[in-house]
């Protein structure tokens, strides 16, 4: 009796999700040391020579490539059993004490079955140049706000990939935004003034239905009324370290507009953002908050597709029970300034995109309050590493969770397995991303 077409499909992935680990494996090669009995004689307490050319070592070149399979897709296409591949380089150049660079990219194809899935990305393209106590970042960058740990109220700056299929997504996810950074140094502290001229927003798993149409306004033309001002002062070193921010400029994640009953608009409205943060180490105990409120374009709550001010705040801390194990548990509410119940609107066309909007803007709720953790454990002299990271929203009992583990086989390859899990009712906002629940292997090598 033959296979059925679905037991096909996945014995087809496996043997393409085979084939790319050796494939891997063949493009790393050239960097392993020689055979046993090609090598030559090892000198005695004398550093083996790198490998590595000299002017790949002045240019700062690394990176990685990994292979991966995961179970779903974070598309909310309803796309099955990925077979993937990602080669994402990096030079780190330097000019001398003036300044130095960085170039990074990635390439990647997430679902090998299918042609025509390669994809390019240019992550960050930026230079630093330094003036003594002043320095200056130009160009595409990542700038990472907030100290709580993953939920980051005042993180408004720079977009994430949120389709992205990686074991490692939460460093990996954010994609640059073009900028123009000055620092200012003293003692302690550091003024910083970001200019923003054009604007790139996040990537979103929307899926549609058919004869549904989505477009999205990106707003990335670089016109004067689209670009975005921040400042932030930082203080580090002392008993406390905190910060307080400000930025004006364009929301990373969009609202939906119903243009017809089949067709939606997504648009990115203005904000303002006044944040703060700290952190504070009490021996292996470590204390951190953040907090921010969000001014948006319908301070009286009366336009249901746009979104409504908000205060958002997170309290946590984290402790190192021993070298191999660390604790983190946080708690976070939001709360909405003149909440309005999108359900109960009568027009079924803007109800239905208003309810969407609430939903992946997590403001369903007037207050909504909830729990995040990580625990983190190391074994075997570090090479095998186990977390468990999870947030459980109250309000809606919905929850995420991320068991996952690593393993160090060599200083250049690392394996991952692990699950993403979202669960909830469909009213909620990771019961809404249940379909993108998946077990995920990874294969990476680092050059």
């Amino acid at each position: 009796m033959s296979d059925s077409p679905r037991v096909i499909v996945h014995h087809s992935a496996f043997i393409v999700f085979v084939s790319s680990l050796i494939g891997a494996w063949l493009l790393v090669l050239p960097a392993q040391s020689l055979p046993a009995e090609s090598a030559p004689e090892p000198i005695v307490d004398t550093p083996a020579p790198s490998l590595r050319p000299a002017w790949l070592e002045k240019a700062g070149l690394g990176g990685f490539i990994r292979t991966d399979y995961y179970s779903a897709s974070k598309r909310l296409d309803d796309q099955h059993s990925l077979p993937g591949i990602t080669f994402q380089p990096k030079a780190l150049p330097k000019f001398g004490s003036w300044g130095d660079a960085k170039i990074e990219g990635r390439l990647t194809d997430q679902d090998l079955r299918r042609e025509g899935g390669v994809q390019g990305r240019l992550l960050e393209a930026y230079a630093n140049l330094y003036f003594g106590s002043v320095d200056l970042r130009i160009g595409k960058q990542n700038i990472v706000w907030g100290r709580a740990d993953a939920l980051n109220p005042t993180d408004v700056l720079t977009p994430k990939d949120f389709t992205l299929l990686s074991a490692k997504d939460e460093e990996e996810r954010r994609i640059g935004t073009v900028a123009l950074k000055a620092n200012y140094y003293h003692g302690n502290y550091t003024l910083s003034l970001i200019w923003l001229p054009i604007f790139n927003p996040i990537t979103i798993p929307l899926g549609t239905p058919p004869g549904f149409q989505l477009t999205e306004d990106k707003r990335s033309q670089g016109d004067w009324s689209d670009q975005g001002f921040a400042i932030k002062l930082d203080q580090t070193g002392g008993a406390i370290d905190w910060s307080v921010s400000y930025y004006y400029g364009l929301d990373l994640f969009p609202v939906g507009r119903p243009l017809s009953p089949t067709q939606t608009l997504l648009v990115h409205n203005r904000i303002h953002m006044i944040g703060a943060d700290f952190a504070r180490t009490l021996g292996r105990l470590g204390v951190r908050g953040e907090a921010a409120y969000m001014h948006t374009q319908d301070p009286a709550g009366t336009d249901p597709v746009i979104k409504n001010p908000y205060f958002y705040s997170v309290l946590g801390m984290d402790h190192d029970v021993t070298e191999d194990l660390n604790v983190n548990v946080q708690a976070y509410q939001r709360i909405i300034v003149n909440y309005q119940d999108m359900f109960q609107i009568q027009d079924p066309v803007v109800r239905n995109v208003a309810v969407l909007n609430v939903t992946f803007n997590q403001q369903l709720d007037r207050v909504q309050e909830g729990v995040s953790g990580r625990i983190k454990a190391t074994w075997l002299n570090k090479t095998l590493e186990g977390e468990l990271l999870g947030v459980w929203n109250a309000n809606r009992g919905d929850f995420f969770l991320r068991p996952s583990l690593a393993y160090a086989f060599t200083d250049v390859w690392k394996g991952f397995i692990g699950w993403d899990i979202f669960n909830g009712r469909r009213q909620s906002f990771n019961g809404f991303f249940q379909p993108m629940t998946a077990f995920f292997a990874e294969l990476r090598a680092t050059f």
